[in-house]
Formats: structure tokens, C-alpha cells, sequence
């Protein structure tokens, strides 16, 4: 029971995998990170506005179809801001924000896809006349219109998705150095591990061929996440601080797909070329002979009576 389920399974993905299609897209763009960090009990403080940074971008798209499926990809990564400041007692006032280190991210989710959506007009051909030709001709003429290709036009398919992001190997949360005889702490903020993304790809294409795709991504990061406590001695007593941070991001990008697709062979509808019937030679209608026929000898009493009038 087990072997004949797996076979079934086994079946059906090949079936899908038969009708699927592998795209690779290089992607360039912008994205823009928020991150909002939390000193004890102050409201959110924004380090770093406008945090904008290039990005760079490979994602492989496997679509059933072409109406679902998965998506890999790997992009970079700046979410990453150091909050530094000397003072625990004063450092959500005086500190400093620059960006952090770039990183690698990877990305997987699945996506729909709709219908395309034709963008331009097929053009009409040329009205032609068969008023004056022969029906053989006027025949040949709609059969040489029939095959002209058609001038493809530019479609879009509209294709949302949702998935994960990771980043491995996150940064300490806080730590501690001397610069010009001053301890200096830095809180590495927005330094997620996971993140939730959703977004939307816009596909165009002109006829079958892919050309460009844009997308827009939304990431909210959700992993390693959580409340730091630094405690720091002085002379008269312990200042305890907590830091947090939240993260969030948008990016836009625009990449060119590389199709592999699995080409059935189309199976064309094989004409049967039937053999022209050989025309029959009509059979010889031979003239009938005129046979000469021979005078048939009058009798003499036959004579009598033709002639006997004339007496």
C-alpha cells in the first residue's frame, strides 16, 4: 500500500515538473530600512533617516504552469545600525548612528501568478478580396493568410508572494570599547536572523518571451529580536539599561529573467498528405463500325407489285 502511494506521489510530481519552468533573474535596486530602537522606557528612537542602501539581488522562480511555486533567492543586506553612546544615564539624547556592516541574506516563499494581461493590440490584417479569383485561388490566398505570423504584443503578469528571509551568524548585541580614553558602548540595532516578506512581482513579457520584471518587497524582521540589559557600575550606584529594537524595510528592484523552460514538443497537428487519387483514364469509346450490309435480291414478284401501278 505504502510502495503504490509513493509511486502515485511520485507520478504527480513528475507530471507537475513536466509543465514547470526555471527562471533566474539578476536584480538590481534601492531598499530603505526602519529601525527603531527603544532606550528603557522612552519612546521609539529613529537612529538613522532616511537608511537607504543600494541592493543587489539573484532569485530563481519555479512556477507549475506558470500559475504557482516556489522562489529562492540571495540579496544584501544593510539592515544592520550601530547605536553607540558614552553615557548609560543620558544615551537617549547624546548618541551616534551610522550603518552597519553589509551581509548576505536568503530569501525563499512561494508565489502566484495570474493570467497575462495583454498591454497593446494584435494588429488586424489587410482585408482582402476574393470577389474576382477562382474558388481554387481565392482558397490559396485565405490558406497563405492563415499562416502569416502574428507581431506579438507586451503582456504583464501580476504575481504576489510571501516567504522567509535569514541572515546567519548575527552581531553581538552590546559591546564595549575605548576611544580617546572613553568607554564607548555600541548596541547593534535591527540585527535580525529572520524575517517575514511578502511583496509583488510585475512580469512583462512579449509574446512568450520574459523581458523584465520590477518587484516590491516588504521585510519585517522577527528573530533575535530581543530586550538587552546593560548594567553599568558607578561610583554610587548601578545604572541598569534595557535597549530593543524593531526592524522593518522596503526595497524596489528591476531584473531581467533567464527562462529554462521545459519544452514539450508541440505536437503539430500532422496532416495526413493524402496521395492525389491517379485521375482514370477514360476507357476509349470505340466508334461502332458501320457494317456494310448487302443489298438484299428483290424477287421478281416483288417487282411486279411495285410496278404494277404503273401499268
Amino acid at each position: 500500500m505504502r510502495k503504490a502511494a509513493l509511486a502515485s506521489l511520485v507520478f504527480v510530481a513528475c507530471g507537475f515538473a513536466t509543465n514547470a519552468q526555471l527562471s533566474i533573474s539578476p536584480r538590481v535596486g534601492i531598499e530603505q530600512a526602519f529601525n527603531c530602537v527603544k532606550y528603557n522606557n522612552t519612546s521609539c528612537i529613529n537612529p538613522i533617516s532616511p537608511n537607504i542602501s543600494p541592493q543587489i539581488s539573484v532569485r530563481a522562480d519555479y512556477l507549475f504552469n506558470k500559475v504557482h511555486g516556489p522562489f529562492v533567492g540571495i540579496a544584501s543586506n544593510r539592515s544592520l545600525v550601530t547605536y553607540e553612546f558614552t553615557n548609560p544615564e543620558t544615551g537617549d539624547k547624546e548618541f551616534t548612528a551610522d550603518q552597519g556592516n553589509w551581509k548576505l541574506r536568503l530569501e525563499a516563499g512561494y508565489q502566484v501568478s495570474s493570467k497575462p494581461i495583454s498591454l497593446g493590440k494584435t494588429a488586424k490584417q489587410p482585408a482582402t478580396t476574393t470577389a474576382n479569383l477562382s474558388p481554387c485561388a481565392a482558397a490559396r490566398m485565405r490558406q497563405a493568410m492563415a499562416t502569416v505570423p502574428q507581431k506579438p504584443v507586451m503582456n504583464l503578469r501580476i504575481q504576489p508572494y510571501a516567504g522567509m528571509a535569514f541572515v546567519p551568524k548575527p552581531e553581538q548585541a552590546i559591546t564595549t570599547a575605548v576611544k580617546s580614553g572613553e568607554t564607548v558602548y555600541q548596541y547593534n540595532a535591527g540585527d535580525w536572523t529572520s524575517a517575514f516578506i511578502t511583496g509583488i512581482n510585475l512580469a512583462f513579457a512579449k509574446g512568450s518571451v520574459n523581458k523584465y520584471v520590477i518587484g516590491i518587497q516588504y521585510l519585517k524582521g522577527i528573530g533575535n529580536m530581543n530586550t538587552e540589559t546593560l548594567n553599568t557600575p558607578t561610583e554610587n550606584k548601578l545604572v541598569i539599561t534595557q535597549l530593543s529594537s524593531s526592524s522593518a524595510a522596503w526595497n524596489i528592484n528591476v531584473g531581467i529573467p533567464l527562462s529554462f523552460s521545459k519544452n514539450k514538443q508541440s505536437v503539430a497537428a500532422i496532416s495526413k498528405v493524402v496521395a492525389p487519387a491517379k485521375a482514370e483514364t477514360p476507357a476509349k469509346v470505340e466508334t461502332p463500325k458501320i457494317t456494310e450490309t448487302t443489298p438484299v435480291k428483290k424477287s421478281c414478284g416483288y417487282y411486279r407489285s411495285r410496278c404494277s401501278h404503273w401499268d
